[in-house]
């Protein structure tokens, strides 16, 4: 109850509290008094809170409430675009992501997920450009690389997208496991598992681990991957080619 109470006095404190108007360059500008910047703040937390409780209306409702006051919060655009990702509101969330990019535009996190809801616009040209903007920060950004795989593979270049792949799993083994949170958003299809297992048993051939390259192998198979024949053309997989179980995979032609 108390916490209900404080939350209810918050929503009064952010839209009770007066506040004055000054001008700069012709333009007028809102200056906030203390207490409403810290009400806003606040209001950012039970954002996050609901969020984490998977309450996502709450959440945004929450968030539309600190940018009232926040009204060029890079961080916050951010997070609403995400929550109305997860509602499925993509145009809404491409609108408020690319607010938070015009308020960053070198935030490499806020470029990553751009290029994630172009991409699930299907409009992969477009989602090239933030994504190579964010590498061209930081290339060691897992995050962007694997995106990046998903925005060549709906181009068609498969080569450029099995790369990107690759330097996602080198920089981050586990990225396929790590779930969206709310700041980052890694693209997941089960095409790109497909893809990914069929990379990570190519990198234990190579080590010369055929049994575990061959599980990897079978997973790609199970998931759908349909290069298998890849196999016996890459002589990354020379180890593999005289298991049989290999030939119950995938039969060579």
């Amino acid at each position: 109850m108390k916490r209900a109470a404080s939350m209810v006095a918050l929503t009064i404190l952010v839209f009770s509290l007066p506040c004055t108007a000054w001008s700069l360059g012709g333009k007028k500008h809102s200056a906030f008094s203390k207490e409403q910047l810290a009400a806003a703040s606040l209001q950012e937390e039970n954002g996050d809170h609901a969020r984490a409780q998977k309450d996502l209306a709450r959440a945004r409702s929450f968030y539309l409430d600190a940018l009232r006051i926040k009204r060029s919060d890079a961080i916050l655009y951010n997070k609403l675009g995400i929550i109305e990702l997860q509602l499925k509101e993509f145009g809404q969330a491409q609108k408020h992501l690319q607010q938070a990019m015009k308020y960053d535009p070198q935030n490499i996190v806020i470029l990553n997920n751009n290029g994630v809801v172009l991409c699930l616009k299907k409009h992969y040209t477009e989602a090239l450009v933030p994504l190579k903007q964010a590498l061209a920060l930081e290339e060691s950004y897992a995050s962007a690389h694997l995106n990046l795989a998903e925005a060549w593979s709906g181009l068609g270049y498969m080569d450029r997208a099995m790369t990107e792949y690759s330097r996602a799993l080198e920089l981050d083994p586990d990225i396929l496991n790590s779930a969206n949170n709310g700041t980052v958003l890694n693209l997941s299809t089960p095409e790109q598992r497909a893809r990914m297992e069929f990379i990570i048993a190519r990198s234990y051939a190579i080590r010369g681990n055929v049994e575990v390259s061959l599980e990897h192998l079978q997973r790609a198979k199970d998931e759908g991957f349909n290069n298998l024949d890849l196999v016996y053309k890459d002589a990354a997989f020379t180890p593999l080619w005289q298991s049989e179980k290999l030939a119950h995979i995938v039969k060579r032609h």
